[in-house]
């Protein structure tokens, strides 16, 4: 399994920053490997919440450069809100037919600003299983390249 966790300041409110990031339609915003991302259930965000994001292991900017139809570069991921307390934490869930996937953000006041700790889990299933420490290698500069951009996506969103 990998992981990935880094711990990010907003400077905008803890209340703004949860919002806007635990509407997780928000991360083709903020993370270049998520190509487009719908909320298929109904009502307010909260445990019970899906959303199915589309995305790969390129970013958005390459697959546009390589000519790379998205529905090639990238495949069907479901995320589930499995815990939901405002405006403290969330995790998110899910799992495709190759990788099964946890999201853990907790958010902090800081001064007028948040302190983010944004932890992750991948793992590799079935056939691909093998292929899991190399996916460990990489998942840090996965992470880093979605996280980068989080905090200036919330101050334009949010």
């Amino acid at each position: 399994m990998a992981t990935y966790e880094t711990i990010l300041t907003v400077p905008q409110s803890v209340a703004k920053t949860f919002a806007f990031v635990s509407d997780f339609r928000n991360a083709v915003l903020w993370d270049p490997r998520t190509y487009a991302a719908e909320k298929t259930t109904d009502g307010p965000i909260g445990v019970g919440t899906r959303f199915m994001l589309t995305g790969g292991m390129l970013t958005e900017d390459l697959v546009q450069r390589l000519h790379i139809p998205e529905s090639v570069a990238g495949m069907p991921l479901p995320y589930d809100v499995t815990e939901f307390d405002t405006p403290h934490e969330f995790v998110l869930e899910g799992e495709s037919r190759i990788v099964r996937y946890r999201d853990h953000l907790e958010f902090f006041p800081d001064g007028d600003g948040t302190r983010l700790r944004y932890a992750a889990e991948l793992e590799l299933k079935g056939p691909f299983a093998f292929m899991d420490p190399l996916l460990r290698l990489m998942f840090k500069r996965i992470g880093d390249d979605a996280t980068r951009d989080l905090p200036a996506a919330v101050v334009r969103g949010g």
